[in-house]
């Protein structure tokens, strides 16, 4: 009878342990139906456009008290740099709102990186995810792996996404890298458990070496063949990926039919549901991103021609491309100081080489390499935490365009200041020499050069290119020196060819 009390009372302190610990852990799950729903289209390559949209898209769901996000996934991937960004992302999403990863057809490569930061997977019947192995542009245009030492980073992020959300982390392992290959274990004696297993670890471990947790290698026995043999690279189907944990949601007749069967189980009775895609500038903007090579390639030639020769059309041209460039980075939040920084630092070094010192010396190239450096840094997204981050296939694209641009530009340059005077309507894009409104006449091809020794008058500023007049006949020249002005008398110095070399005259 004395016993009764004290048991009644323990029971009692029991229940009021459970009661208090029951508000915490409804803030840590999610309820398995919502009331407020987003759903964010994500498709196409993975750049920094796309990260800045889909940024943009989940702090402004998170901000609007949503619980439950739906990225509609589907990608063939993209830059490594931004599809991991994007999955810390949603790694950092507050665990209040849950996180699901809609895929109607595809998650390759940097997609499945992202739809495994998702707290749930969930696919269409004929959907397909993984086959996230490294790559960059080898001979030939054929795609190569990049190795293991970009590899096994890449590993230890899909491990931190498996390891978050509950999935297979050898499996997840096996879709970056095509060495490794992985069993399937269960306790001998018929057990329903199941684990996953890289091969090598099973074969090499001694028999009372613990392979997962409570359960050592002697008590373990393989399950049919192996999931992924050494040499493949793993990308699930619907049914696979069912089976093997990564969908955990079951749908009455299989995977869910389309979008709205999806919406059906998630939703509570009477939930919200709202959609959010790119808007039109922003897809503008990411079809520029890939034109950064070009644009930026304007921009150095008009700041090129700017310093040598004054301003033109060319500055007009490449005003209105740093335009887009800054704009375009601006959308894709990755407009960095530092990039600027390197190119107003190129301009000032080239501006000091024309106006300050002879010739064509250090500086000069110095200030170019700021200049295309900053340009390249700008139109890529690199600032210098991330200059080592896999991602060589952009760096270079901007290369070969930035580069073509660049030739073809001093080609048609070349060939416009030959020929384009002698049409009326194009004068206006020629300088003018001196202030002067008329424009400057091209020189005559068949007029004679100059001899050396001869003087003339500089007919526009020599920085260090421009015109000079020679009894009457328009010449093209180069200053040796420094800069000098329109109206300066000048001295034939040296001529080689077509090319006619001054220096200012002594009073």
């Amino acid at each position: 009878m004395q016993r009764r009390p004290s048991f009644l009372a323990l029971l009692a302190l029991l229940a009021l342990a459970c009661a208090a610990a029951t508000p915490a852990a409804a803030e840590d799950a999610p309820p398995a139906r919502y009331e407020k729903i987003r759903v964010i289209d994500f498709e196409g390559d993975i750049e920094a456009l796309v990260h800045a949209y889909v940024k943009r898209r989940v702090e402004a769901a998170v901000e609007e008290g949503v619980d439950c996000i739906v990225l509609r996934v589907d990608s063939f991937g993209g830059t490594v740099l931004h599809s991991k960004m994007i999955g810390d992302l949603l790694l950092e999403v507050p665990a209040r709102v849950h996180t699901v990863a809609w895929i109607p057809t595809k998650a390759i490569s940097g997609a499945a990186m992202i739809s495994l930061a998702c707290r749930e997977i969930v696919m269409a019947p004929t959907a397909s995810i993984g086959d996230s192995q490294p790559i960059t542009e080898g001979a030939g245009g054929k795609p190569e792996p990049v190795g293991e030492k970009y590899e096994s980073p890449l590993r230890t992020w899909f491990r931190t996404y498996a390891e978050r959300n509950g999935y297979p982390i050898a499996l997840v392992e096996a879709m970056v890298s095509a060495s490794i290959d992985v069993l399937e274990v269960r306790p001998k004696g018929g057990s329903t458990e199941r684990f996953y297993i890289r091969g090598a670890d099973y074969r090499e471990a001694e028999d009372d070496a613990e392979l997962v947790p409570g359960h050592r290698k002697v008590n373990l026995e393989q399950v049919g063949p192996a999931v992924v043999r050494k040499g493949e690279l793993l990308t699930l189907t619907t049914a696979e990926a069912l089976r093997h944990g990564f969908v955990q949601r079951r749908f009455d007749g299989g995977p869910p039919s389309g979008e709205e069967a999806l919406l059906a189980v998630l939703k509570a009775p009477g939930a919200e549901v709202s959609y959010t895609a790119m808007t039109f500038s922003e897809k503008a903007s990411k079809w520029l991103l890939k034109l950064a090579g070009i644009l930026s390639a304007l921009v150095a030639l008009a700041v090129l021609l700017f310093v040598w020769q004054g301003p033109g059309l060319m500055t007009i041209i490449g005003g209105v491309a740093l335009l887009l460039v800054l704009m375009i980075n601006a959308t894709a939040e990755q407009l960095h100081g530092f990039p600027i920084f390197l190119m107003l630092l190129g301009v000032a070094l080239l501006a000091a080489e024309v106006f300050l010192l002879p010739g064509f010396t250090i500086p000069g190239f110095l200030g170019i390499a700021s200049l295309v450096f900053g340009l390249l840094l700008l139109a890529t997204g690199r600032t210098p935490d991330n200059l080592g981050e896999l991602d060589t296939g952009v760096m270079l694209g901007f290369g070969l365009q930035f580069v073509a641009t660049v030739i073809i530009g001093a080609v048609a340059l070349v060939v416009l200041g030959r020929f384009v005077p002698r049409f009326g309507p194009a004068r206006r894009m020629i300088l003018t020499a001196g202030g002067n409104e008329t424009p400057v006449a091209a020189p005559r091809a068949e007029a004679a050069l100059p001899g050396l020794g001869a003087t003339g008058t500089a007919r526009s500023p020599l920085r260090p290119a421009g015109s000079a007049d020679f009894a009457g006949t328009l010449v093209d020249v180069v200053s040796v020196g420094t800069y000098i002005e329109a109206g300066r008398t000048v001295r034939v110095v040296a001529v080689e060819g077509a090319t006619v070399s001054v220096e200012e005259a002594s009073a």
